[in-house]
């Protein structure tokens, strides 16, 4: 008489092939992970950064040729999927204007997967406070290609490329907070780069920032000539009521009308 394994054991019994698959994979890995090295050939990743401004770097890496190399399991599916590396770089905040350097290397082996640089992506980072809160930040970043899209910057004669990041300040009353908060929204930081072309070259970032802050929304701040003032919304609607009717709001723990100066 055959046996039928009762249901409940039945997914045990597969949880624990499972869990011992996903345990043999991770040693693998861990293995696998001390042959990493990086290439020789690298690239500068430079920049000039307001005051309170910092950023974030994060180099990806993907297989030059698909092969069994360069493969890996994918936790939630148990398929094979390709393999990534990726390397972060970091420049802290800073009370003074600064300036930060990266050497990006342009490829990477793991064991006997080769694998090149895809994209870096890159958080802007600025603050306007001392609370968490009131750090934000806005994407930038570079992707490689084999061949550049048209109208594309390139390198001058001295093998460098500037790439110049206009931010500017967005400020809003913000309901989640009930306090004044700033949004960093940035324009221009970021360019499409050739894989060929780049080793010994200098990509430089220079951010700068609009010295004139503007309401997050339209219509719902209006402008004087000593700053902004809100106002108060239409019924279902987040623009100033007609004529206005102005409102107060909290900043830095005190109760103002305008913005900037907070009193008028």
């Amino acid at each position: 008489m055959r046996r039928v394994l009762p249901l409940a054991a039945l997914a045990s019994a597969l949880l624990v092939i499972g869990g011992c698959s996903l345990i043999v994979s991770a040693a693998k890995e861990g293995a696998l992970s001390v042959t990493g090295r990086e290439g020789w050939d690298s690239f500068n990743l430079t920049g000039e950064l307001p005051p309170e401004f910092g950023v974030e770097a994060t180099v990806w890496y993907g297989p030059i040729t698909p092969s069994a190399s360069c493969e890996t399991d994918n936790v939630y599916t148990a398929k094979k999927m390709p393999r990534s590396h990726a390397k972060s770089f970091e420049q802290a905040f800073d009370p003074q204007a600064q300036t930060f350097n990266f050497k990006v290397p342009l490829k990477y082996s793991l064991g006997l997967c080769a694998m090149e640089i895809g994209r870096v992506d890159m958080k802007i980072r600025g603050r306007y406070g001392v609370m968490d809160w009131q750090k934000t930040y806005d994407d930038a970043g570079l992707r490689f290609v084999n061949i550049l899209p048209a109208g594309s910057p390139d390198f001058d004669e001295y093998g460098r490329l500037e790439i110049t990041g206009k931010c500017e300040w967005w400020f809003q009353d913000s309901r989640l907070i009930r306090q004044l908060s700033k949004i960093l929204n940035c324009k221009g930081a970021g360019a499409y780069l050739q894989i060929d072309q780049l080793a010994g070259k200098t990509v430089k970032f220079k951010i700068e920032v609009n010295p004139e802050e503007t309401p997050y929304r339209d219509k719902t701040w209006i402008k004087f000539p000593n700053g902004w003032k809100p106002c108060l919304p239409k019924v279902g609607w987040q623009r100033c009521q007609t004529p206005p009717l102005f409102k107060t709001f909290q900043m830095n723990g005190q109760t103002c009308t305008i913005y900037p100066g907070c009193t008028e």
